[in-house]
């Protein structure tokens, strides 16, 4: 039946709502969290300004262009790597239609609270929370970390949400979009005839019934992030409120390099926009179990 039928989404619907605490009307399903994004710029953008942290998620930029908004992207300050909320504000003006905030950012991995983003809530424009990596900040409450909760005390609040990464599966490819009833109405009428695939949907169902699975991974991610850090004694590390670090050492990287190839283990390198004024920061993604890894062990002692 899952590839026989078209997929019926009330009950899955029912289930997310229950498990984020909402109802069925603040609830907007997408075919993964870029294209509710996407969705939210049909809905809100009519060639004005968006105003967004810099660098992050590059599809923001993306559906700025495609949507004929001009994009306003604000720098993090090259010493610190904090992005500055008054800083952001200074850039919004009447012409801006929507403002975004990944939380936590990629790839800085940084994190605002609700009063730090408050100012933003404040202007009455459209406010963007992209929640992605939500479940790998390390906190007591991992289900809670969410903005969710905040969608009936601010009204021009949305929250995207996704089974990609700490669910992990990115590969069933299912957002949520999360807000008032009269935004998700609005947003609703760019739904795509079948949003998601039934096979998606049964999947993700069994990870909601058994998030406790989800639990344990993430937090075993945030304990091994952890234990990595405090191996890599010889670099200088960039942590993150996500699954992943930068690291790097006065070589640039370039040790680094020939033992990550010899082990034939795929890395992305970047300049970390400007941060250390060197070109080859390591991002590495944390699993569990990675500092007993052959490669790592070479790392540390290398």
């Amino acid at each position: 039946e899952d590839f026989a039928y078209y997929p019926n989404t009330k009950n899955f619907k029912e289930k997310i709502c229950d498990f984020y605490n909402v109802n069925t009307e603040n609830l907007f399903l997408s075919d993964g969290s870029d294209i509710g994004i996407k969705s939210i710029f049909e809905t809100f953008t009519t060639c004005g300004n968006i105003v967004t942290s810099e660098p992050s998620f590059p599809m923001y930029q993306v559906y700025a262009s495609l949507y004929n908004c001009s994009y306003k992207g604000i720098n993090y300050d090259v010493d610190t790597l904090e992005l500055s909320i008054d800083n952001m504000l200074s850039f919004v003006d009447e012409d801006t239609q929507l403002i975004i905030l990944a939380n936590p950012n990629s790839p800085i991995g940084d994190y605002k609270t609700i009063d730090e983003i408050k100012p933003l809530l404040d202007t009455g424009i459209p406010v963007l929370i992209d929640e992605a990596y939500i479940e790998f900040l390390d906190t007591e409450d991992l289900h809670w970390n969410s903005f969710i909760k905040y969608i009936d005390e601010y009204p021009n609040l949305i929250i995207t949400r996704t089974f990609s990464k700490g669910f992990g599966a990115a590969g069933c490819r299912i957002g949520m979009t999360f807000s008032n009833p009269h935004y998700i109405e609005n947003i609703s009428k760019f739904r795509q005839m079948y949003e998601i695939s039934g096979v998606s949907m049964k999947y993700c169902e069994f990870l909601l019934d058994n998030f406790h699975l989800v639990d344990t991974y993430c937090q075993e991610v945030i304990e091994e992030k952890k234990k990595v850090i405090s191996m890599l004694k010889h670099y200088e590390v960039v942590d993150s409120n996500c699954n992943w670090i930068h690291f790097n050492n006065q070589d640039d990287n370039k040790k680094t390099k020939e033992i990550l190839e010899k082990h034939k283990v795929l890395v992305k390198y970047c300049k970390l926009h400007h941060y250390g004024f060197r070109d080859n920061w390591c991002r590495m993604t944390i699993q569990p179990g990675l500092s007993e890894q052959e490669f790592f062990k070479e790392l540390v002692n290398g």
